[in-house]
């Protein structure tokens, strides 16, 4: 198909009322190599950590409003992977989130709301490189403005035109450039979706652990299951020992610590006493600790206790909740550093 029909296409989705005319954030990632299995892409979204991964249905799409920022459903379009947002209210569009989907990649962004926010954006090889903010070449900036200029100048040739021309010629760019096309259908078919946690701060910091404390996560990631296991244990006991989480919380770690079974409904109260303690932020995106210092500590806290506790119900095989651990224990992190090394050393030696 060629570039003409691909937005006369794009003006028949948004004008069909099919849920993409008055909010879209849309996300493509085009791999330099092998196709990106859905499942590293959603890692990918918080800088190589484990975001809950749930599939969509009539009833979760129904309830996806109130996850604005935090859904993010994935798909296949050929080589390409795909990303769509409900609400245009972008999760993805963060420099951050670009890079980190990026590497070995381009990646290439739309996204519009209610609001009236409408912004291109591209990145490549690991590195967020340009945005188009009202699809305007005036107000292209970047690490490489240029990387962007040609696609932002066709797009100031049509900035005039009746609605919807300028946004449909924006995704027939993107599909230009990715082969991946966004289907009439998306909403009629079930997707894995991806649930990022609320963020600890506006600098979007990533989630795996390798980031803050390379030998560390080594060292633990090459450790047995049991001894790994034992780690996350004994770091569920020191977070509930230093902060006041809760009774459901506090319950589910000794469930653990009786090594009884830690099913979904146990997993859920947690959930629901770590998204209690992070009513201070709730809504806004992410949090600002230096509003409530205490508060923070203790919702930051209780997210690594929930997502060891997740680890330890999937063989061990993350340390999310060290790295939540880390930002929650602050000036105390050294001595827990410590005590995780010589577990390591004592499984070695």
């Amino acid at each position: 198909m060629n570039f003409e029909d691909a937005v006369a296409y794009y003006t028949e989705l948004m004008q069909s009322g099919v849920g993409f005319g008055a909010a879209l954030a849309w996300t493509v990632i085009r791999p330099l190599g092998d196709p990106l299995p859905l499942e590293d892409a959603a890692t990918r979204l918080i800088g190589g950590g484990h975001p809950e991964l749930v599939e969509s249905d009539e009833e979760f799409t129904e309830e996806a409003e109130f996850l604005e920022g935090k859904a993010v459903y994935l798909g296949r379009a050929g080589a390409a992977t795909m990303m769509v947002e409900p609400g245009g209210f972008s999760y993805v569009r963060r420099p951050q989130v670009m890079a980190w989907l990026s590497r070995d990649a381009q990646v290439w962004h739309l996204s519009w709301n209610v609001k009236g926010m409408t912004v291109l954006e591209y990145a490549a090889h690991g590195q967020w490189l340009a945005r188009a903010p009202e699809l305007d070449l005036e107000m292209l900036h970047g690490a490489d403005p240029s990387a962007l200029e040609k696609e932002a100048a066709a797009l100031q040739e049509v900035a005039s035109a009746p609605w919807p021309t300028q946004k449909a010629t924006a995704m027939a760019i993107i599909e230009l450039r990715t082969g991946a096309r966004l289907p009439m259908d998306w909403w009629d078919h079930p997707h894995p979706v991806a649930i990022v946690d609320p963020l600890i701060s506006d600098e979007c910091p990533p989630i795996a652990l390798w980031h803050y404390e390379p030998d560390l996560a080594a060292r633990v990631q090459l450790t047995s299951q049991e001894i790994r296991q034992a780690i996350l244990l004994r770091l569920a006991n020191a977070l509930i020992e230093r902060f006041d989480l809760g009774q459901p919380i506090i319950q589910a770690v000794r469930s653990a610590n009786d090594h009884l079974p830690l099913n979904p409904k146990l997993l859920e109260e947690v959930r629901v006493e770590w998204e209690s303690l992070g009513r201070p932020w709730a809504g806004r995106g992410f949090a600002v600790r230096a509003e409530d210092e205490d508060a923070w500590h203790r919702w930051v806290a209780a997210n690594a206790v929930r997502h060891t506790l997740r680890s330890l119900n999937e063989g061990a095989s993350y340390l999310d909740g060290v790295t939540y651990a880390r930002f929650a224990l602050a000036e105390q992190w050294p001595e827990t550093r410590n005590w995780m090394r010589e577990m390591t050393r004592d499984a070695s030696g």
